[in-house]
């Protein structure tokens, strides 16, 4: 990378660190010790995951110049912002080093499990040693200052780093992707999650009704969150829960909505909205795992199949399943390009039977429906009668799987085309 571009990186993660932090200040309210909102928790984890690790120790000065300058704004004072801010950016930079030491990846489970240990790594350790400091210097009670600490942490690590993580790796695609109808109806999910949401946090709007029922309702965007995860993936999921964030981490703030209540009951209020919070995040979070590992079996599967037809089509040969039971077969290969004939022609034991030559068709049968006869099953060659009246030599090569109580489950085998010039060779020698 050019050195341009990563001055222009590093000044766009200060950016990004310092207006998180501003919001999460001004939706906080006033505190002494600790806010319950701390939103660069999250643009420190995803930093750190997303950097090369030779390159950290800049990145980490970004983030420290970023938060002086935060304070120095609020006028806060310096030596304290210094011990928070080698606190929280140290402890963050440690916990991803802790989860790049295991199988790391920025998709499917490995991305979930490093998410959270990064994320409670990281938090518990930085809401420990900044309680104790506080504890220490001015007789704040740790635990509920170690508490507000790592869930505030915590929640900013599972709201901001799956965004970051998951647009970070988008590339535009000029063909394929989402399909129409599911953009269509991600897109109606969104609408419903903004406005189910704005209507829901806005006590004014929902007023006349019971509290309970008020709580009850919030249940609903959720279900449009996780459906906005189904039809557009992890990205898809993770700016849902984000605008989720915004409306309820705003509207909290300013005392409407369910969780709002007393002025005295402030920070409980948002301590809540932090809880609910999480629990989207962690749902959108697995939900996009399972749709991913899901497209990922999927593609591997797909890959695995056109591998085995080009294999097949290009030594001229078929394979096949016969269940003994039913009569059905299952085909691979190219059976329409093989033998001229559609697949569904040869799909039942009787019509396969029906284009083998009458003189050969019995002993094709007795083949395929006798009962197991050990390992001293040949190969048979016999005469394949096709549409156009040409007469097709074909080698089968096969054999009964048992079940358990040694009866025949299915017939597995392969059909091997051969040349007229290669069996009159053959017989005549």
């Amino acid at each position: 990378m050019k050195p341009t571009n990563r001055a222009l990186v590093l000044l766009s993660w200060a950016a990004l660190y310092f207006c998180t932090g501003f919001v999460s200040h001004k939706l906080n309210g006033p505190f002494s010790a600790t806010g319950y909102i701390w939103l660069p928790a999250g643009v420190t984890v995803a930093a750190f995951m997303l950097t090369p690790l030779p390159r950290w120790l800049p990145v980490g000065l970004a983030f420290f110049a970023a938060q002086m300058l935060l304070g120095w704004f609020e006028g806060r004072d310096t030596l304290r912002l210094m011990l928070f801010s080698l606190d929280e950016i140290g402890f963050a930079a440690v916990a991803v080093a802790l989860v790049r030491r295991t199988h790391f990846s920025l998709e499917g489970l490995a991305f979930v499990r490093g998410l959270l240990i990064a994320g409670v790594v990281s938090s518990a350790a930085s809401a420990a040693v900044g309680a104790g400091w506080f504890t220490i210097m001015q007789d704040v009670p740790f635990w509920r200052t170690a508490r507000v600490w790592a869930a505030s942490d915590l929640v900013g690590v599972l709201i901001v780093l799956p965004v970051l993580a998951g647009w970070s790796r988008f590339r535009a695609m000029r063909s394929g992707g989402m399909s129409r109808g599911d953009f269509l109806f991600g897109l109606a999910a969104f609408a419903a999650l903004v406005l189910t949401t704005f209507f829901i946090f806005d006590s004014r709007a929902l007023a006349p009704l019971p509290r309970g029922l008020i709580f009850a309702l919030t249940y609903i965007p959720l279900f449009f969150a996780a459906l906005v995860t189904l039809l557009w993936g992890g990205r898809g999921g993770s700016v849902a829960v984000a605008i989720l964030a915004l409306f309820v981490l705003v509207n909290t703030g300013q005392g409407d909505g369910p969780f709002a209540e007393s002025a005295a009951q402030h920070g409980r209020s948002l301590l809540e909205a932090q809880l609910y919070l999480a629990v989207a995040a962690l749902l959108t979070l697995l939900i996009s795992t399972l749709r991913t590992s899901r497209e990922q079996l999927h593609e591997q599967s797909a890959k695995r199949q056109n591998d085995i037809k080009l294999a097949l089509a290009a030594s001229g040969q078929l394979v096949y399943c016969l269940d003994p039971h039913s009569g059905t077969l299952r085909w691979s290969g190219d059976v329409e390009r093989a033998l001229g004939l559609r697949e569904a022609a040869f799909a039942s034991l009787d019509n396969v039977l029906a284009h083998v030559h009458p003189d050969d068709r019995a002993q094709v049968r007795d083949r395929w429906l006798r009962e197991c006869d050990g390992e001293n099953r040949t190969d048979l060659l016999f005469r394949l009668m096709l549409p156009a009246g040409d007469c097709t030599m074909v080698l089968d090569m096969s054999g009964p799987l048992l079940d358990g109580d040694e009866s025949v489950a299915v017939i597995a085998g392969a059909w091997r085309l051969q040349a007229a010039a290669a069996v009159e060779e053959r017989d005549a020698a």
